[in-house]
């Protein structure tokens, strides 16, 4: 797909030139070549999907960390105790 830059958004501009370590002239056309990003392994996009349908992608990142303490914690009580 071949853009001409004076149809770019100020800061679609600017990281352009970031990325080119030069800037671009008006008149310059740009081409941008879009790739599909590698697939998820199968066992992934499952789990994913799982947290999705239960909601669990919605959580914030301190009640990720909560949920992380409170799995290690039950894990912890679930050992026998070394004698």
């Amino acid at each position: 797909m071949t853009h001409k830059a004076k149809d770019l958004s100020p800061d679609q501009k600017t990281a352009l030139e970031s990325l080119l370590g030069r800037s671009i002239a008006l008149h310059d056309e740009i081409t941008i070549r879009v790739t599909t990003p590698p697939s998820a392994p199968e066992w992934l996009q499952e789990s994913w999907k799982a947290a999705q349908e239960q909601g669990l992608d919605q959580l914030s990142m301190e009640e990720i960390d909560e949920e992380i303490a409170a799995a290690r914690k039950a894990r912890r009580e679930r050992r026998p105790s070394e004698q």
